[in-house]
């Protein structure tokens, strides 16, 4: 029972991180993406848009298969 919960939440953390690390490093909406001062920066913006979404999507479901995990109660 606790290993399925301690598997959760680390599932949870892992989520949350790459959610994190997703946001924080794109070009248009992340702060650090936003650093580059270059003249390319709507073409890197838009290069980089599929993997951004594909990531917090990713992300997104290791967090909801998390907290599944953490919610399950054993028999």
């Amino acid at each position: 029972m606790k290993s399925r919960r301690r598997s959760g939440l680390s599932l949870v953390i892992a989520g949350l991180l790459g959610m994190a690390f997703f946001w924080l490093t794109d070009p248009h909406y992340g702060p650090f993406g936003r650093w580059r001062q270059s003249d390319e920066i709507i073409d890197l913006a838009n290069q980089l848009a599929p993997g951004t979404v594909i990531g917090l999507a990713g992300s997104l479901v290791v967090l909801i298969i998390g907290l599944w995990l953490m919610t399950r109660r054993t028999v």
